[in-house]
């Protein structure tokens, strides 16, 4: 026990005056004396009593000198010292990426993590606690919380995410919780520059908890496959990040079926990377390759690999409005412009848009085609009608002005119309056929023109069986069929992930690998693959710092309980009230 006002001991001399005037009080009592002759012997008798005697059986002299030693005693401000935190509000910053699943000890750096959390939160029941976790979007989960059992269960409900850690946008958020006010902050990841704390806010602590050992990493650094005349082409980059020369397998599976396609086995030097190729796989949609090495992280030993269309570069003709190159650089999509024969060079490899109608029997993959070059327009008027197809679903054009339009192509289906004439069709394969320039047409200055495109270029690359690529829980849209209000995801196994409104919303699963997505009856696949952030492992150190932090010591708390004996007092001043007034003052 110590006290925090021992100055305020001077107030002793107020217990101390009570007692010596307890001490030389004269105390008198009724006699009845016979005669004048006795009075002064009598009188002596009393003077001579023992100092002591004035205190006993006093219980007003007890009453009075219990209330005021108990005052001074709360004036002393008393407490019982106790181990804690630097500060009673406590954020979590929790690392949920891939590289969390990285094993060491038998343990996952998440587990031990969690341990840590779990340990604090016990310590410091009763305090406030927020909890936040990494990505793209970081997640408050507890905000100021002082419930030790929800604490304890939001650190047990936690899980791996997979999604790079981004964590400078969760520093971010615990910044904007705090406000000014003071805060212990524990940052839990792999590894982490001092760098990112040039800047510190008085009052904030930070502690960091980092991956210290050195984790056992080979990956697959990148995995494509291309379907050729002899079957499907697969090649993986393998990536050794050890201090020693690793042998291992490759295998390629057929995800949808899970039947081993064929295996390779594969020598890597220290710290270098290998080629591991195969051919004459079967046709399939989705394949998963998966090395087989002593490693202690998991993750990103299996890669995921969708083969369809999947180009990522769109060649505009030279010849087409420059206005329509515009369009593709609003979407984010690589964009050049090329004459007929550069054209015809990269007709299997990117998206071609163009006004020839003969790239329409060119190659295998579906082409944009932007007005006729073997016809002429003619004139016409009315209002935009369209069919529900998805690639009316971002933008309505039914207020789009077109002065001219080319003849339509009679065995292909319209989806739009202009009066009763054709203005927008589709082919078989999946070409998308515009029937007139769009210097004829008021489309630019519309809000519907980028986002047709962004929706042709889905529809072109996506195919019949192929929704696209991803990152775990990436946010992208995604080009709906129109057909149904609810758009699910399942894994190839049909177990039921997740439900979106509409492709707009649309959220990727956590996990990497190869989905179903059901939109208006219709099946499509997406592929989840890690970032290549998360192929490999930090370590470093961890350490703690902050304004008024000594060495990372934990400082010591004070338990203060001084004002519990306030009531004491005043029961002792109510009774000694009490007995004054029941026994009076003596004479």
């Amino acid at each position: 026990m110590g006290f925090d006002h021992v100055s305020n001991l001077w107030t002793a001399i107020f217990p101390l005056a009570v007692l010596l005037y307890y001490f030389f009080r004269k105390k008198y009592k009724t006699e009845m004396i016979s005669s004048t002759l006795f009075w002064e012997k009598s009188m002596k008798e009393t003077k001579v009593s023992p100092y002591l005697k004035n205190l006993q059986q006093n219980a007003l002299f007890y009453l009075q000198m219990a209330a005021l030693l108990l005052l001074l005693f709360i004036l002393m401000d008393p407490f019982i010292p106790k181990e804690q935190g630097d500060d009673e509000h406590t954020i979590f910053i929790v690392d949920t990426s891939a590289t969390m699943t990285a094993v060491e000890d038998d343990l996952s750096l998440f587990e031990a993590n969690r341990a840590v959390m779990k340990e604090i939160a016990e310590e410091r029941a009763g305090e406030s606690f927020s909890l936040i976790t990494t990505g793209k979007e970081p997640s408050i989960i507890l905000r100021e919380e002082r419930d030790a059992r929800k604490v304890l269960e939001a650190i047990e409900h936690l899980d791996v995410e997979y999604e790079n850690e981004k964590i400078d946008r969760s520093i971010d958020i615990a910044r904007s919780i705090i406000a000014g006010s003071s805060a212990d902050i524990h940052i839990f990841t792999d590894q982490m520059d001092r760098s990112a704390f040039v800047d510190t806010e008085e009052g904030i602590h930070w502690t960091l908890h980092v991956n210290e050992a050195e984790i056992a990493n080979i990956s697959i650094e990148k995995f494509g496959a291309i379907l050729s005349d002899d079957g499907v082409e697969a090649i993986l980059k393998v990536n050794n990040q050890t201090e020693q020369d690793i042998t291992g397998t490759a295998i390629i599976w057929d995800e949808l079926s899970g039947k081993k396609l064929l295996e390779k086995p594969f020598e890597i030097e220290k710290k270098d990377t290998t080629l591991v190729s195969f051919q004459q796989l079967p046709e399939t949609i989705a394949l998963r390759a998966e090395i087989d090495v002593n490693d202690d992280y998991s993750a990103d030993n299996s890669a995921f690999v969708l083969i369809g269309n999947d180009a990522s570069e769109a060649i505009v003709d030279s010849n087409l409005h420059e206005l329509i190159k515009k369009a593709f650089d609003a979407i984010g999509l690589a964009v050049t412009t090329g004459s007929a024969a550069e054209l015809k060079a990269a007709v299997d490899q990117a998206i071609i848009v163009t006004n020839d109608v003969s790239f329409l029997q060119e190659g295998v993959r579906p082409i944009l085609l932007i007005g006729r070059n073997d016809e002429r327009a003619e004139e016409i008027s009315g209002q935009i009608k369209t069919e529900a197809d998805p690639l009316f679903s971002l933008g309505s054009i039914d207020d789009v002005y077109v002065q001219s339009i080319y003849p339509s192509f009679e065995e292909y289906e319209t989806i739009a119309y202009i009066g009763e004439q054709p203005f927008i069709q589709r082919s078989k394969r999946g070409d998308i056929i515009i029937l007139t320039d769009i210097g004829s047409t008021d489309w630019p200055l519309h809000p519907s023109f980028p986002l047709f495109f962004w929706s042709a270029v889905e529809s072109l690359r996506s195919g019949t069986d192929i929704a696209g690529l991803f990152h775990p829980n990436e946010r992208k849209a995604i080009l709906s069929s129109g057909m149904s209000d609810d758009m699910e995801v399942f894994t190839v196994k049909d177990e039921y992930v997740e439900s979106f409104a509409n492709g707009n919303h649309f959220i990727a699963p956590m996990k990497p690998g190869i989905y179903k997505l059901i939109d208006g009856g219709k099946e499509k696949y997406i592929a989840v693959q890690l970032e290549s952030t998360e192929k490999s492992i930090g370590s470093g150190s961890s350490f703690k710092f902050g304004s008024d932090h000594a060495d990372g010591v934990k400082e010591e708390g004070k338990n203060k309980f001084g004002w519990l004996f306030v009531l004491p007092v005043l029961l002792l001043l109510l009774i000694e009230w009490e007995v004054q007034r029941r026994r009076g003052y003596p004479n």
